[in-house]
């Protein structure tokens, strides 16, 4: 390892790394800057693109049109032809793409970011961008605050995603469900929705309590706000709600209650019959279809999900991408549909039902858009391409299914610059390997997805989802949204804190997850950058303390998270001295401020170094000191404890010899119920540079025989810096200059 004066220790060899490798940028174009993560998913970075003999569909309905070329400049559409007659332009990078085809970036318009039971804040929009899908419409929420978050971190560069159109809270009526904002008060309904509208959410759904009175309101403030109204309706009928003014109306024929029987107005009473027994060509339906027409109402299609519900067929690829938990909800639901037989709650024909609906919808000159809807195994991104497959097996033609999934959402958006290929729109487009016309599952082989001119990896995408979409870190962000590991070490958030081009290591998280201190070489500088998690987005990385020639490493939170330890070469007038203290920074609450650097002083420090301190919920603090004895080896350190009292700490004692040699023992994490203890040694015996030992407390209260970890945690290479997190669930440590993590029920496998 190679921090503050441990480089002295071993020698270390450093290997170069890079990135996957990305087409040389012909021209520098003015954009915003991507992250190290967002680049990471980038296949091709050029300001100027050439995409030559494709064939190309316009997203306006017209047929496909075979060997097109189109260019790319500064992340816009700058020309199409023919590929026979457009000549491209010196300075153009060239991409053959015979045999296949171009599409516009899909426009989801029934996009969420959760699905029920838990949110998707890291991986739906990788998965989604990966499908093709380069602008979703979130379409009702229940975490508004964190997609406003992420839809600005996704603008800003600093991770990959579609462009976010955000919708707000759900509206309903006075006895709707209690974690929507429910119809008890206009002054309330009116004063929430221009709360959100100064928020920056550009929709609003109502659901199915609310009645025509609520939305009137609802509909009148949106409007005045800028805002538009979509809704999953019941209590409101669809031809109440187009005389009312809604902008759109989501699901299609399944929540047509105009056609229910045994209806009370002005309620979410009345019998579903209909689904079953009405006629799509009827008079009757075509009568509020034409209503919906004639006042400027949209219609959201959702297949996928009806497909999912009436099928229960998930395609491996969906299995693949869920958490375990939703894994096996679905083999549960499977068997019980099997099981059920034509009892099923959703029948089949209903979904034969709204595929004609919405083709006689769309034949009549109606606007139909569309969404997944996720839920159950409809995954994001791969329900979008599934609704294409519906579409298509409907009686859509195929360019017709591209209009509708394309320009017809960026109709409803009020977008012109989007939604098309037409010459001076943004260059969102998918390139997809096949031939789209002729094979409707072509759709799901996306070969390279441009957002703004930029190419992204789906492969990528997908595989840093896969087993996570509704995890619990997925749900709340914490660790970065990242999957979790088990018994297996894994890279800790690649890319985004664990980078190939730059050494990391040593690092803490506040008990509640929103905070993260690690370590940095800056060219033999060591630095302490930290990142905070606030509504569901992880800010981007600082520096804790500026200096060019002073460190600062080892960071760990005190029991009460009122202290932040770490080791320095800084002396008291804040310059830099030969040895290494340990010093800290305090605050009154999380939501102050850190102090000024302040040293640990007497009797911890001393004119030798100390290094990395860690901490019992008592508060005895456990540290590593420059071995003390006359004849000590000059790169020997011992492991001490100092208890805590009254607010000071006790002189030092040091650890007996089942855990100090008179080798070098450091970096010790002690449990907070200090019932074991993981440190690095150099010993004859280990594996590499460095090894992670660990020592548990027997019976009597001694500590055993360190044990070496093993290959399971250690390499050739040198492990160090470990850390627990508060709930005792994960180990993390530094291996080969990246931060790795594992489940700590691998520790069991140490105990004598």
């Amino acid at each position: 390892m190679k921090r503050i004066l441990k480089n002295l220790i071993v020698p270390i060899l450093f290997s170069l790394q890079s990135c996957a490798q990305k087409q040389t940028e012909v021209a520098q174009t003015s954009r915003v800057k991507l992250s190290d993560y967002t680049q990471s998913f980038v296949s091709l970075d050029s300001s100027r693109v050439a995409l030559l003999n494709v064939k190309m569909f316009d997203g306006k309905g017209n047929p496909p049109k075979d060997s097109q070329t189109i260019l790319i400049k500064d992340g816009k559409i700058f020309q199409i032809g023919n590929s026979d007659t457009l000549q491209v332009p010196d300075g153009f990078f060239q991409m053959n793409l015979s045999g296949k085809t171009v599409i516009p970036g899909i426009i989801g318009m029934h996009n969420h970011m959760r699905i029920p039971r838990s949110a998707m804040l890291s991986t739906s929009p990788k998965l989604y961008l990966a499908a093709g899908v380069t602008t979703i419409e979130t379409c009702g929420t229940g975490n508004p605050y964190e997609e406003l978050a992420i839809a600005k971190s996704i603008a800003n560069g600093e991770q990959p995603g579609p462009e976010i159109i955000n919708s707000g809270p759900y509206f309903t009526g006075p006895d709707g469900r209690q974690n929507f904002i429910r119809s008890t008060s206009e002054q309330m309904v009116r004063d929430t929705i221009r709360y959100w509208a100064q928020k920056g959410v550009k929709w609003l759904k109502v659901y199915t309590g609310t009645r025509p009175q609520d939305l009137k309101v609802i509909v009148d403030e949106a409007h005045k706000n800028n805002l538009k109204v979509t809704g999953h309706l019941c209590a409101t009928t669809y031809a109440e709600a187009a005389e009312i003014g809604i902008d759109a109306i989501e699901h299609g024929f399944i929540h047509s209650y105009d056609h229910a029987s045994e209806r009370e107005i002005g309620t979410c009473v009345g019998n579903n019959d209909f689904r079953t027994n009405l006629a799509i060509e009827s008079d009757e339906v075509k009568e509020v279809q034409q209503k919906l027409i004639k006042n400027g109402v949209a219609l959201g299609s959702t297949l996928a999900i009806f497909e999912a519900q009436a099928n229960v067929a998930a395609d491996e690829r969906d299995l693949e991408v869920m958490a375990p938990y939703h894994r096996a909800a679905y083999n549960t639901r499977k068997q019980r549909k099997q099981a059920q037989g034509d009892a099923w709650y959703f029948k089949e024909e209903w979904l034969t039902k709204s595929m004609a609906y919405e083709l006689q919808f769309f034949k009549m000159g109606g606007l139909l858009v569309a969404g997944l809807d996720p839920g159950l195994h409809n995954m994001p991104g791969f329900g979008d391409q599934k609704n294409y497959e519906l579409f298509v097996e409907a009686g859509f033609k195929p360019e017709e299914a591209i209009q509708v999934m394309t320009s017809n959402g960026a109709k409803l958006l009020e977008r012109n610059d989007i939604g098309t290929i037409e010459e001076g729109k943004i260059a969102n487009l998918v390139v997809l390997n096949g031939d789209l016309e002729n094979n409707p599952k072509t759709i799901r082989e996306v070969a390279t997805v441009f957002k703004n001119g930029i190419g992204y990896d789906p492969k990528k995408l997908i595989n840093s989802v896969k087993d996570n979409v509704g995890s619990e870190t997925d749900n709340s962000m914490t660790y970065f949204g990242q999957k979790l590991p088990f018994n297996e070490p894994e890279l800790f958030a690649p890319n985004i804190i664990s980078k190939p081009n730059r050494h990391e290591f040593g690092c803490t998280f506040s008990k509640d997850g929103t905070e993260f201190y690690f370590g940095v070489d800056n060219n033999g500088v060591m630095e302490i950058h930290f990142s905070n998690l606030t509504d569901g987005v992880w800010s981007p990385q600082s520096k804790l303390f500026e200096s060019d020639s002073i460190s600062y490493n080892d960071p760990m939170f005190s029991p009460d998270q009122k202290r932040l330890y770490f080791i320095s070469n800084r002396s008291l007038d804040g310059k830099k001295k030969e040895d290494i203290d340990i010093w800290y920074v305090e605050r009154d609450s999380i939501e102050s401020e850190w102090s000024e650097p302040l040293n640990l002083g007497l009797p911890v420090n001393s004119p030798l170094n100390e290094y990395y301190a860690s901490f019992t919920d008592e508060g005895t603090l456990y540290f590593a000191s420059k071995d003390k004895t006359e004849d000590a080896p000059r790169y020997a350190f011992d492991i001490y404890l100092s208890e805590y009292e009254n607010g000071q700490f006790l002189k030092p004692e040091i650890l007996p010899e089942s855990i100090n040699t008179n080798r070098y023992e450091a970096d010790v994490f002690i449990a907070l119920d200090e019932s074991y203890m993981i440190f690095c040694s150099i010993r004859k015996n280990g594996l590499g540079q460095g090894d992670l030992y660990i020592s548990f407390k027997d019976v009597d209260g001694n500590w055993t025989e360190a044990v070496n970890m093993g290959e399971s945690i250690n390499s050739d290479k040198h492990e160090l810096c470990p850390f627990v997190s508060a709930d005792g669930k994960y180990l993390f440590y530094t291996s080969n200059q990246d931060i790795y993590w594992v489940s700590t029920k691998i520790l069991e496998n140490y105990r004598k």
